[in-house]
């Protein structure tokens, strides 16, 4: 009975199996049945991808350089005229008033000259008391010196009678001991009258120097005062916009004290500060000699084109006029630009005063031999594109210049080669091309 359960169990067991490989077999089949049915796709040729471009053919050429930069228009001379003399401010201009234009020597201001007045004339009086001084002096001398003749006659008489006297009672015992000593005192007399006079000679040159050192100082004195007398007045030193006022009439202005700051706007400057690199690298400087040692040469008197930012047809032209300063610190040259507003040719213009704030364009030197393009046409790993026998080829360059959107290239383009025009991004190498236009 157990035998029978134990082969009964076993042909279940072989059934299942042989049913489950039945299955699988069916599926297989059916699989492969079902895959013999699908047909394959048709095959198509692949195309090569065709970039359209524009190109234009490179052509060398010169290249003038440009300097840009912006600065304010400021007049080449303002003046801070101070009180040179103290004393209360007793008039005024009609137009001393900041913005009013003075004509060249009229009156700005005066201070009161009455102190100064009257210390001039006692100076002068002072003068006039040492000439006189001096002037009695000289006439002393020249009557001393008269006199010196006439003592130095009478001592030569003193002599001559002493030794008269002397003679006669020494060798003939005529006349007395009493004459020959009263002879005696009147030569002593008579010599000791010459020696002081011809003392007092030699002293009368220097005291006429003392008296002219005197008379020169009394005069500078006089010099002085009436320059500070002069002073009192103040006058425009040319034709001027008065800026700034620090003091009015009325106000007392001590020595040295600002009272009014002057314009001459008959000449302008603007300072521009350019790329000190690139200013030093195209800016055009007088060659030859007498260089400053350490320092840059001067640049050359260039035109250049002035134009206030303010509005569009607003332009001047001015000259380059020197080099200002280097700042290492901001790696910037500081350029003066002159404005001459009446050598301006431009009648509609609107005229350029201070205080404007200007575009400048400086010419700088000329570079020979440069290609142009666009600026977006040059990658960042500067290079450009061209076609070559309808392919697409990329080729380093060097970037020598820019202005605006336009750079100037060297380096591996060669005259003649046609320049992509057409932007691309990262193309691939050797692409075929049709050309759609030749600049």
């Amino acid at each position: 009975m157990g035998k029978i359960r134990k082969e009964i169990k076993i042909s279940r067991v072989i059934t299942r199996v042989v049913l489950s490989l039945a299955i699988i077999g069916a599926g297989i089949f059916a699989m492969s049945y079902f895959k013999s049915l699908k047909k394959p796709p048709n095959r198509g040729r692949v195309k090569e991808r065709i970039l359209q471009v524009e190109v234009k053919k490179a052509v060398p050429r010169p290249i003038e350089t440009r300097l840009k930069g912006f600065g304010v228009a400021q007049p080449v001379t303002m003046v801070k005229l101070s009180a040179e003399v103290a004393g209360r401010i007793i008039y005024t201009h009609p137009g001393f008033e900041k913005g009013r234009t003075i004509l060249k020597d009229e009156v700005l201001f005066k201070i009161d000259p009455a102190d100064y007045i009257a210390e001039l004339k006692i100076l002068k009086a002072g003068l006039e008391q040492k000439k006189s001084l001096l002037a009695g002096i000289e006439q002393q001398f020249k009557a001393d010196r008269l006199r010196v003749k006439t003592i130095q006659r009478t001592m030569d008489l003193s002599r001559a009678e002493y030794e008269r006297v002397r003679v006669l009672l020494e060798e003939n015992s005529i006349g007395n001991r009493s004459e020959l000593d009263q002879s005696e005192q009147s030569l002593n007399n008579a010599i000791d009258s010459y020696d002081q006079m011809k003392r007092s000679l030699s002293l009368y040159p220097v005291q006429i120097q003392e008296a002219v050192a005197g008379i020169d100082s009394a005069s500078a004195n006089v010099d002085k005062a009436a320059a500070n007398l002069a002073r009192c007045t103040v006058t425009a030193p040319f034709t001027c916009r008065i800026t700034s006022i620090a003091m009015e009439e009325g106000e007392y202005a001590a020595k040295g004290r600002e009272v009014v700051t002057l314009a001459d706007d008959s000449f302008l400057e603007i300072q521009v500060s350019l790329d000190a690199r690139e200013a030093s690298q195209w800016l055009s400087f007088v060659e030859g000699p007498g260089k400053p040692s350490g320092w840059f040469p001067a640049p050359r008197p260039v035109p250049c084109e002035i134009a206030w930012i303010e509005a569009k047809n607003a332009n001047w032209s001015g000259v380059v006029e020197r080099l200002v300063e280097f700042d290492q610190a901001s790696r910037t040259m500081t350029l003066a630009v002159k404005f001459d507003p009446s050598q301006s040719t431009c009648k509609d213009c609107s005229p350029l005063v201070a205080g404007m704030f200007c575009s400048v364009s400086i010419p700088g030197k000329t570079i020979e031999g440069l290609f142009q393009l666009k600026r977006w046409l040059v990658t960042t790993d500067n290079t450009v594109y061209i076609s070559k026998e309808g392919r697409l080829k990329t080729l380093s360059v060097n970037k020598v210049y820019a202005s605006g959107d336009d750079v100037f290239l060297s380096g591996g383009i060669n005259p003649g080669d046609l320049l992509i025009t057409t932007r691309l991004v990262d193309p691939l190498e050797n692409s075929a091309l049709k050309i759609m236009n030749r600049e």
